[in-house]
């Protein structure tokens, strides 16, 4: 392999596509035709919603799954469902997808915006509690990449103040916190089954999971226009503010054939981080993602940390949009990972937010880079990865 870098005309480490995902097959195919064949195409004309609801609630253990069209309607459901309203403060990462700020938002509310942890990448009580007044309402934990956050102190901080926990486990399905799969253990778990997500209901969708009986009931009547319960006759009698939230069955449909193999994406996606990690070793100024000791990772996404202190130290010139450039160059996919926390958004500075300041979220900005580890992956794939940020990183005086 030529250790001139591809960017600047040299041969690529690699020449074959990445493998794809997701990929969705023939079972896949049968169940949506059952359901385009039955003319039943929605939670209220037939049963294929509720039982994906019943089977993903049962994975969890849990009394309650309200099924949604999307993981950013997931969010929006559970802060209503929860009573979040105009003036009410809810706690948010900055380092985080958008859609886990902007319910806040269409609620009235007012996203407060929390520092995160420089391992895990996630709120904890220590970024958490500073942050807290009279106004504060609700928390959202977001389980970012599929790492879990340390939910015992955030329940413990949620308890004393009487506060709503939501978990954003919309990159986290089957991730592990001491034991307990999340979602389970804030008042509510969201999900995304959004395309690329570590399982898909064949493009977009969401849940919401609960233990609690009226909470669920109030996720319901949101969901669907804020109807009462139907049974029998449909009545058209409206109780509260909702909207058109629900999931597709053929959605659900997918979402049930892709939940029955979780078990095993999870095990591919273990298994390929793991060996990512072993080969990354060699690459000094490249840190693959921590594992708290409470947490069993699903790897949603696989983080790198392009190590600026040491790149620095060597006097070498850091610069992660041109490392990833080159890195992608070799044939690898490669991207930067939220360059642009929440709190410097656009939509966010408008409203007033520029005076926030979240100093580990703004130094991960120039410093994470995602790698991909989904279950098409094969070791010589992964192998063809580390050589490509070998070669960088060591062109590039790592």
């Amino acid at each position: 392999m030529s250790s001139r870098l591809a960017i600047e005309g040299g041969e690529p480490v690699r020449r074959a596509p990445y493998p794809p995902w997701p990929v969705l097959g023939e079972e896949d195919e049968q169940a949506v035709g059952e359901v385009l064949r039955s003319g039943r195409l929605t939670s209220l004309t037939g049963g294929t919603v509720a039982q994906f609801e019943a089977e993903f609630a049962r994975y969890h253990g849990i009394k309650h799954c309200v099924a949604a069209s999307s993981g950013t309607t997931a969010i929006h459901l559970a802060l209503a469902a929860a009573g979040i309203s105009a003036g009410d403060e809810v706690i948010v990462p900055t380092h985080t997808f958008i859609a886990s700020a902007t319910p806040i938002l269409h609620q009235g509310a007012v996203p407060v915006f929390a520092d995160v942890e420089a391992d895990t990448f996630n709120v904890s009580r220590e970024t958490i509690e500073p942050l807290l007044t009279p106004r504060t309402k609700a928390i959202i934990a977001v389980h970012l990449n599929g790492h879990p956050a340390a939910m015992d102190g955030i329940l413990r901080l949620a308890q004393d103040r009487g506060l709503v926990v939501v978990e954003d486990a919309a990159q986290a399905h089957g991730a592990l916190y001491q034991g307990r799969k999340v979602g389970t253990i804030g008042r509510m778990g969201c999900f995304s089954f959004w395309e690329d997500k570590i399982m898909t209901s064949g493009g977009e969708g969401g849940a919401v999971i609960t233990d609690d009986d009226e909470l669920a009931a109030r996720l319901r009547m949101i969901r669907s226009h804020g109807e009462g319960p139907i049974a029998g006759e449909r009545r058209y009698y409206h109780l509260v503010l909702g909207y058109n939230y629900r999931m597709p069955a053929m959605q659900a449909a997918v979402g049930l054939v892709q939940l029955r193999r979780l078990e095993e994406y999870l095990e591919a996606r273990r298994r390929n981080a793991a060996y990512l990690t072993e080969r990354l070793k060699e690459v000094p100024a490249v840190v693959p993602p921590y594992v708290a000791p409470y947490a069993v990772h699903s790897y949603y996404k696989y983080i790198c940390r392009l190590r600026t202190d040491l790149r620095q130290a060597q006097g070498v010139s850091v610069d992660i949009e041109r490392f990833v450039a080159a890195v992608a160059a070799e044939g690898v996919p490669i991207s930067r990972r939220y360059p642009t926390p929440l709190h410097r958004q656009p939509v966010f500075q408008k409203l007033g937010y520029g005076d926030v300041s979240c100093p580990v979220a703004e130094r991960l900005a120039g410093e994470l880079f995602i790698l991909l580890v989904h279950p098409t992956v094969s070791e010589r794939d992964l192998d063809d990865v580390a050589a490509a940020i070998g070669k960088v990183a060591e062109a590039y005086g790592g």
